[in-house]
């Protein structure tokens, strides 16, 4: 009984998608918008047609789609290409990060009156989730100097989040008073995860170009790209490493050996994975609470404008330092501001540091605060992402 009402769920998800889209469209937003939407109405906030433990059920949705994103991202970073950008793009890369992780710390730390709980939500804010934007850019086909520059900076934006997250809870769970955390081990697990990402993706991305060249009918295409990203998609699940670097360095290693490969596999990929994007958006607005906007209201509002602060200021001035040109100052930090899979995964993973110290309520209250925020960020993060991009003059398709 419990499956055929979970596969109730996905029909419904999907048919009330459909109506939902299209309100998006005549509205003029992205379609993400109506998805996410149609999961708030699904979920227990509103009709309750599924509870919180069974949208927890398809947790697997997230790293499907995380996988799809991260080959998104790696497939359009070509070396060629990267050292035209040279140091601009990490000049930029770590800026925006790094300015998103101070402001946002200083500015909850003040409203909690904690640092350690500042230095947490601050090494959180500093990540951003590819989703929105790579659904955005498949929409309105975007392409051009911005969208070059916002594929490279979110590609490495990742790894740098990583290394600042792995550094900072450790740090806040020594200023809380745990003797059982340290900093220099969290940041040798941080190396070794990384590590093995690149490691397992490099390999796979020369196992599946050399593969790939002895496939040549679409449907056969079909199936090689879907079986070699659950392939990855249980590599990161067995390891408990990034789905997004693991296909983000398999599809860098496969668009620099053999673009003519990765553009078939891609192509594949793209054919089935609309409904898993679409999922993903859905399972998102499931998980919107009113109790908990209400409860954290205040802390949500300063995480949620500070972050902000934090991204456009570090895009600006990074770009600004970088030299890039002013179409990349002014619009870069537009696209920017998405918050999903990564900072929900990194909030669970703070949140059991704070359940192994018995800081149960805060870990509540991080995993409570990062859903809302990303909830509410998601619904105007697209929005501003197309703005930035229309404005830059890269969008190729209109509403």
């Amino acid at each position: 009984m419990e499956q055929a009402h979970i596969l109730a769920f996905l029909g419904a998800s999907l048919l009330l998608s459909l109506v939902a889209g299209r309100g998006a469209t005549l509205i003029r937003v992205p379609l993400i918008i109506g998805y996410i939407i149609a999961g708030a109405i699904l979920g227990p906030a509103m009709i309750g047609f599924v509870n919180v433990k069974q949208v927890d059920s398809l947790a697997f949705i997230n790293t499907l789609t995380l996988s799809l994103i991260g080959f998104n991202v790696g497939s359009e970073l070509r070396f060629k290409q990267l050292r035209k950008m040279g140091r601009s793009i990490m000049v930029i890369t770590v800026f925006e990060a790094t300015l998103a992780f101070l402001v946002t710390g200083i500015a909850t730390a003040a409203v909690l009156k904690s640092i350690p709980m500042g230095i947490i939500y601050g090494a959180l804010a500093c990540a951003t989730a590819p989703a929105g934007t790579i659904d955005v850019i498949r929409q309105y086909q975007a392409k051009g100097e911005l969208t070059s520059t916002l594929f490279a900076v979110m590609g490495l934006d990742d790894i740098y989040a990583l290394i600042l997250y792995s550094l900072g809870i450790p740090l806040a769970g020594i200023m809380l008073g745990s003797h059982e955390v340290s900093v220099s081990v969290a940041l040798l697990g941080a190396l070794r995860d990384i590590g093995l990402e690149l490691g397992f993706g490099a390999a796979i991305g020369y196992l599946l170009v050399y593969l790939g060249r002895y496939i040549h009918e679409q449907a056969l295409f079909l199936l090689y790209s879907l079986g070699a990203l659950l392939v990855m998609c249980s590599l990161a699940l067995v390891y408990n490493i990034s789905p997004i670097l693991l296909t983000m360095s398999a599809a860098i290693v496969m668009t620099n050996r053999n673009g003519l490969v990765t553009s078939k596999l891609a192509q594949a990929l793209t054919q089935w994975s609309p409904p898993v994007y679409l999922m993903f958006f859905v399972l998102l607005g499931s998980r919107l609470d009113f109790g908990i906007i209400a409860s954290y209201s205040l802390l949500i509002i300063a995480y949620i404008i500070f972050r902000t602060l934090g991204k456009f200021g570090g895009a600006f001035y990074g770009s600004k330092l970088a030299g890039v040109s002013p179409k990349i100052q002014n619009y870069l930090g537009f696209t920017l501001l998405s918050q999903a899979g990564v900072a929900i995964g990194l909030s669970l993973g703070a949140a059991n540091i704070l359940t192994a110290m018995k800081m149960e309520l805060q870990a509540k209250q991080v995993i409570s605060v990062m859903t809302a925020s990303t909830f509410l960020i998601m619904l105007i993060g697209p929005v501003l992402v197309k703005y930035g991009l229309s404005k830059a003059g890269e969008l190729h398709v209109k509403d």
